[in-house]
């Protein structure tokens, strides 16, 4: 197993280095993640962020961030910590032990508090994101207050809170479909959204995004930037890379292949249709909103208080109501 993830880290690099000149502007922001990285053994992973220091000019680097699941935070991991990482992200999704044995997590609701603990007292890491999830099954209002009141004392400086997404093919899809378990419905997961939202705010946290909530001044850098269409490189099966013009470009998901030193890849180039409603679609889930041009649809999401002005002129953004009817709205703006 080591073997392979070894190997898996040699060609992320001998892909890094094929592919070093597709950013014509400086590295600000780098993450690992989109799996598992923290059961990566510290070594390899000093290995990889070593890799990327002699590919890439990254003396510019503002955000470093890599994703770890709780219950792989030890004192050890903690204190090898490449010291170029200043960010973590944590796959929390709930402080209810029952919720996170039915979605299979690994870890119990006590775990997040110490691995917490262990990156910033060992690891020194002060910039600390959680994941939570809502609408999972047998979840109440209440449980999930329980958890957004533990993720809140534990002050991580950026929540993203997601609604439960049952994949095909896995577990979870196998249950509800048999009847064995059912999800929580459309009302109940629109009252989470609006608990959380509260709650949060009056915690002091500021929702920038849809589904992202910062104290001031630890917004994601990373994330950000893929909402206003920065030019972004994505290594390994699956990634995705933007030339922040009209060139989308994507890796085969075939991870087999990838160790074999097969990278299959396709791109697309955008249309003018495509980048508008890019545009829409990634303004309208941030602060900032989106440009909208004087139309009978933006009279009408006026008119009914779902939008607002923003911050400069033609641009707008949704209001508390037309967060909960977020996808409604892009369907009615976008050009299909």
């Amino acid at each position: 197993m080591s073997g392979d993830r070894i190997l898996f880290v040699e060609r992320l690099l001998q892909e890094a280095r094929q592919r070093n000149s597709f950013l014509s502007e400086p590295v600000r922001t780098v993450y690992i993640g989109g799996g598992t990285p923290s059961q990566l053994p510290t070594d390899v992973l000093h290995k990889l962020t070593d890799g990327l220091h002699e590919v890439f000019d990254l003396s510019g680097v503002l955000e470093f961030t890599l994703e770890v699941n709780p219950e792989d935070v030890t004192p050890a991991f903690a204190s090898s910590l490449p010291p170029c990482i200043n960010r973590i992200s944590m796959g929390v999704q709930s402080f209810v032990d029952a919720e996170l044995q039915i979605i299979h997590r690994r870890h119990n609701a006590q775990k997040p508090t110490e691995a917490i603990r262990l990156l910033r007292e060992v690891a020194g890491i002060q910039n600390i994101s959680i994941d939570l999830m809502y609408g999972l099954p047998q979840q109440t209002l209440e449980s999930f207050r329980c958890s957004i009141e533990q993720a809140i004392r534990l002050a991580p400086q950026h929540i993203s809170a997601y609604n439960l997404s049952v994949e095909d093919s896995t577990p979870l899809s196998r249950l509800v479909n048999e009847g064995k378990l059912q999800v929580a419905d459309d009302e109940l997961c629109l009252s989470m959204n609006s608990l959380l939202r509260q709650l949060l705010l009056q915690a002091g946290y500021r929702q920038y995004e849809i589904s992202n909530y910062a104290l001031p001044g630890f917004e994601s850098k990373h994330n950000s930037s893929y909402w206003v269409q920065t030019p972004y490189l994505g290594l390994g099966p699956g990634a995705h890379s933007y030339d922040g013009a009209r060139l989308r470009s994507w890796n085969s998901p075939d991870l087999q292949a990838y160790l074999k030193g097969k990278r299959l890849s396709e791109s697309e180039t955008l249309t003018d249709d495509d980048l508008f409603n890019e545009q829409i679609m990634l303004g309208l889930r941030t602060a900032q909103g989106a440009i909208l041009a004087d139309s009978p649809e933006r009279q009408s999401l006026l008119s009914r208080d779902l939008i607002t002005p923003a911050s400069e002129p033609s641009r707008f953004r949704l209001t508390a109501s037309g967060l909960a009817l977020a996808d409604e709205i892009i369907r009615e703006l976008i050009r299909i």
